[in-house]
C-alpha cells in the first residue's frame, strides 16, 4: 500500500470526524455491545483501499497530475480555514449546531464544485476525480438526509462510506506522481509547510 501524505490523511480524518460530529448521540453505553463491534467492523471494512490500478502513460499525465495536486492543496487550505473558524467559535462558545451543519454543507459543496471544475484529459485523472467525487457526493447525501428518529447501528459506517475509495484515490495520485521524476522531485502540495 502506498503511503498517503501525513497531512492529507490527517485532514481527511478530520473532515470525516467533522462530518460525524453533528451526528453524535449524547447517550453513552457503559459497555461495548455486539452491535458496536459490528459497526466498528463495518467502518474498518469501509476504510480498506483497493490495489493500485495501472494506466498507460500519456503526454497529458503531467497536466492532470498538476491539476489534481492543485485541487488537493486548495482543498486542504479550505479545510484548515474551516477547522480554525470552528475551533475559534467553539472557544468563544459562539457556535450553533445549525451553523456547523451549514458550514459542513458549504465545505462538501465546495469540494464537489472544485472537482467538477477540473478539466482532466486522461483516463487515470478522471478515475481519481471520480473516486473523490463519489465520496463527497455521498457526504452531501448524508448531510441533506433528514435525521431519523431511531438510532441506526450503521451511522458510523455510513459516515465513512466511500472514504476507502477517497484514500485509494490519494494513493493512486501519489503513485502516478512518482512515475514522473520531474514532478516527483517537487514536494507535493500536501507536504509543503507554510511559513
Amino acid at each position: 500500500m502506498q503511503k498517503i501524505p501525513g497531512i492529507t490523511r490527517t485532514l481527511l480524518f478530520a473532515a470525516a470526524m467533522l462530518l460525524m460530529a453533528c451526528d453524535q448521540k449524547t447517550t453513552e453505553t457503559p459497555a461495548e455491545t455486539p452491535t458496536d463491534n459490528m459497526a466498528s467492523d463495518q467502518v474498518m471494512q469501509e476504510l480498506k483501499t483497493e490495489p493500485l490500478k495501472e494506466f498507460p502513460k500519456t503526454a497529458d499525465d503531467p497536466h492532470d497530475i498538476a491539476a489534481l495536486m492543485d485541487y488537493e492543496q486548495r482543498f486542504q487550505e479550505m479545510s484548515s480555514d474551516l477547522e480554525k473558524e470552528l475551533n475559534s467559535m467553539r472557544d468563544d462558545e459562539n457556535m450553533t449546531a445549525e451553523f456547523v451543519q451549514q458550514r459542513q454543507r458549504d465545505h462538501v459543496q465546495s469540494a464537489l464544485n472544485m472537482l467538477k471544475a477540473l478539466e482532466l484529459k486522461t483516463e487515470q485523472g478522471r478515475y481519481i476525480q471520480g473516486l473523490m467525487y463519489q465520496y463527497w457526493e455521498h457526504q452531501e447525501q448524508l448531510l441533506n438526509s433528514p435525521p431519523s428518529q431511531a438510532a441506526t447501528v450503521n451511522e458510523a459506517s455510513e459516515n465513512v462510506k466511500g472514504l476507502g475509495k477517497y484514500l485509494h484515490a490519494q494513493e493512486q495520485l501519489e503513485h502516478w506522481r512518482l512515475q514522473y521524476p520531474d514532478l516527483a522531485k517537487k514536494e507535493p502540495a500536501s507536504r509543503q509547510v507554510k511559513e
